[in-house]
């Protein structure tokens, strides 16, 4: 079986494009060989256990390998045996070390041996890419846009094969064995250095959920990120470009409801109710005068009336109205009995008054009074026991008032989201700096900054971190221990200094949602998620240039914040204008522009 393998591993290698053009006849004899194995090769690739004794048996039958293969076999298990020895994971110990190389040279001595390993270095070793096949197909980044769960992951001759990518839990079971193959997802080993794929030679398009706990991940001092290959690094971003509507949506699906905290209703302002409010009381709490006039009985209607006092706000009249009487009344204040309708004082003519003038004694009522007029009867504007503020309200200058209004002085609101800021660069110096040769001034953070205070929402400044994994890991750390969502400006495009999607995927294990959105500006803005005990940390990496920060800043920052503090609705207001001049722009793409304070 092993030889076969081998066989079908060396038959890829005429499709490489520096043989394809002179051997048409050896391409024609690699898929009689190469066809019938494919099926069970990917079989063992795969996370499955596959039962191949009955495969063995139908391999067997084949014919012989070509002369031509069989001459080029022994220099690819050179190869192979170069490829493995040089890529292997930095966990394994010196007495694994002794053992793979003890086994290899008895192997190298004995080709045939039925249960030599298999591994992913030692089949890259000789082809021009490494595909990783996705159930149904492999996945080419740009076809669809939706990645599949397994990624392709294409590696040239000039690329290192990650030692993460080593699978050593596959091999070739001997030829009288009918037990299950072992699949990398047995081997703990094998699964540990798969999950620590490294992205500097080999990223992840769409980086998936990390399975297990992260509760150790702040733990880490050094960064995993290995920065000496530069000359391997990607010329074209891995991460598929991701629409603005689905970026947008992936990023309010992902955004959780922050917790629940108790207040003083004067700290509500721009909070989100987690609670009804239901009134004590009713209001208005006695029938209450609209106008300042004299309360009158309406059954009395126009003439002469004797004024036998007065109620005023905040006091209760104890006398009770009779006929041919009034009584003096201001705005708001209760009614008193007898009374039931309050003529206006515009509607009066005063008769006679005290000798000082202190004192109004006889008034003359000239129109028709109705029952009910200008009075507020109890609870007219909130009655005891109804819901005046919902669930989700945010509250405004108007919603704290009726909460005292209704004396609630105490309620429960969402947490309101605590923002990390950071700026990344070596060039970048603070404001106060003066420049020197090659740097520039940082803006972003001072801009960010003010765009999530200007919402109400508290800020933790991280400063400058210089484009260093150890740097970077160290402010996420202090990120993440703080606060419920990171915002960092650049560092995410394709620059060899741009660590800090690798370090998000490889240190951190966070998932990455999409890592480029079809915009202009903000291309490589790229959105996050890491779950540490219990609560989802929110990071948003945003590109440098300033312009492409605060546009993305409020098309995917504020609305997740907004959301996160109970908003209902947390999208932006969106209004359709057209534009006095002609505009021009890249097809398919949509273009962001700020014009007096207008996005």
């Amino acid at each position: 079986m092993l030889s076969t393998l081998r066989a079908a591993v060396l038959c890829g290698v005429l499709f490489s494009s520096d043989l394809l053009s002179t051997v048409k006849k050896g391409s024609q004899e690699c898929f009689q060989f190469i066809l019938p194995a494919l099926p069970h090769a990917i079989d063992l690739l795969r996370e499955a256990t596959v039962r191949v004794k009955s495969t063995h048996a139908a391999l067997e039958q084949l014919p012989s390998p070509s002369p031509l293969m069989a001459n080029t076999h022994t220099n690819t298990h050179t190869n192979t045996h170069t490829m493995e020895r040089g890529t292997q994971c930095e966990e394994e110990d010196d007495e694994e070390d002794d053992r793979r190389r003890g086994q290899h040279a008895h192997n190298h001595h004995h080709p045939q041996h039925g249960s030599s390993h298999i591994t992913a270095a030692a089949i890259a070793a000789k082809t021009s890419h490494a595909v990783v096949m996705a159930k149904g197909g492999p996945y080419l980044p740009g076809n669809t846009p939706d990645p599949p769960t397994h990624y392709t992951c294409s590696c040239t001759h000039d690329q290192q094969i990650p030692d993460s990518i080593i699978s050593r839990g596959v091999q070739v079971l001997p030829r009288d064995s009918a037990s299950l193959s072992s699949t990398p997802s047995e081997s703990p080993r094998a699964t540990q250095a798969t999950s620590r794929l490294s992205t500097a030679s080999c990223p992840t398009p769409k980086v998936q959920s990390r399975c297990g706990s992260n509760e150790n991940i702040l733990r880490a001092s050094h960064s995993a990120v290995d920065i000496s290959k530069v000359a391997r690094r990607h010329r074209m971003s891995p991460f598929p470009l991701t629409s603005m509507d689905k970026a947008f949506i992936t990023v309010l699906e992902m955004t959780p409801i922050l917790g629940i905290e108790v207040i003083n209703y004067r700290d509500g302002l721009g909070r989100v109710l987690a609670q009804d409010i239901y009134a004590k009381d009713n209001l208005p709490p006695f029938p209450a005068s609209v106008k300042d006039g004299y309360a009158v009985r309406a059954a009395d209607g126009p003439g002469d009336r004797f004024i036998m006092g007065e109620s005023q706000a905040g006091q209760q009249p104890t006398h009770t109205v009779m006929p041919g009487q009034v009584m003096r009344v201001t705005t708001g204040a209760p009614i008193p009995c007898g009374a039931d309708a309050v003529v206006q004082v515009e509607d009066t003519e005063l008769l006679r008054e005290s000798e000082d003038g202190t004192e109004e004694l006889e008034v003359r009522i000239m129109v028709q009074a109705r029952p009910g007029q200008d009075i507020r009867p109890i609870g007219h504007d909130i009655r005891r026991g109804e819901c005046v503020l919902a669930k989700g309200t945010h509250m405004g200058p108007s919603e704290i008032g009726l909460l005292a209004t209704v004396g609630v002085t105490e309620v429960s609101v969402h947490k309101f989201p605590v923002v990390a800021v950071m700026s990344t660069g070596n060039e970048l110096l603070n404001p106060e700096d003066d420049l020197h040769p090659g740097k520039i001034r940082d803006s972003n953070r001072s801009t960010l900054l003010a765009t999530i205070q200007e919402h109400g929402y508290p800020t933790i400044n991280l400063g400058i971190v210089g484009d260093n994994p150890d740097d970077l890991l160290s402010a996420l750390h202090e990120g993440i221990s703080r606060a419920d969502v990171i915002i960092t400006s650049g560092g995410v495009s394709m620059g060899e200094k741009d660590y800090l999607k690798q370090v998000l995927d490889i240190d951190l294990h966070a998932q990455i949602h999409f890592g480029r959105v079809f915009m202009k500006p903000g291309l490589p803005t790229t959105f996050a998620t890491v779950d540490i005990d219990g609560a989802r940390k929110l990071i948003f990496a945003l590109p440098g240039n300033p312009v492409s920060a605060v546009v993305t800043c409020n098309l995917f920052v504020i609305p997740a914040l907004r959301k996160m503090q109970g908003i209902l609705d947390p999208r932006p207001t969106i209004i359709k204008a057209r534009v006095r001049h002609t505009h021009i722009h890249t097809p398919n793409s949509i273009p962001y522009s700020f014009n007096s304070n207008i996005l």
